[in-house]
């Protein structure tokens, strides 16, 4: 796997099964209402388009190192969750909002179908069904910077 790989690998986490992990615990503590909720309506309309009859909750945390997660809280049961850093979620325009939430919806699409074969790009292929691939460029500009890695979106 090149470095890229390892960093999507990193950002995007597929699925991550521990309930004690950042989104259990985040759930504990205080967000900020008008975001969590706004994303919460972005999660929930691009769910819809996507076909995903699952739960997936969202919320915002002060720091995650993964900056976007993806996760059950329960083990291998819903509901989902997708745990996101407030920072880097306030670097990014609309369309690079949807375009990472899809990212994660990705998985979970994955995840609730064939859970056996989670892959960055299978992730990102589910996501352009609703999002077009143009919107996926400033979220791995973002992450590249803050990584100092650079990648190929293309790959």
């Amino acid at each position: 796997m090149n470095q890229l790989g390892v960093v999507l690998m990193l950002w995007l986490l597929p699925l991550r099964l521990d309930p004690t992990s950042v989104a259990g615990t985040a759930l504990c503590g205080a967000a900020d209402g008008k975001s969590e909720i706004a994303l919460q309506e972005i999660t929930d309309s691009l769910r819809t388009r996507l076909g995903i009859t699952q739960l997936v909750q969202v919320t915002l945390v002060d720091h995650n190192p993964l900056v976007m997660s993806g996760e059950t809280l329960g083990g291998r049961i819903v509901p989902f969750v997708i745990t996101v850093d407030r920072d880097f979620i306030s670097e990014l325009g609309h369309d690079a909002i949807e375009a990472s939430i899809a990212h994660e919806l990705g998985h979970v699409w994955i995840y609730t179908h064939h859970p056996y074969i989670q892959t960055e790009r299978l992730a990102n292929e589910v996501a352009m069904r609703v999002i077009r691939r143009s919107a996926f460029e400033p979220v791995y500009e973002k992450v590249w910077r803050r990584t100092g890695i650079r990648g190929n979106l293309a790959e």
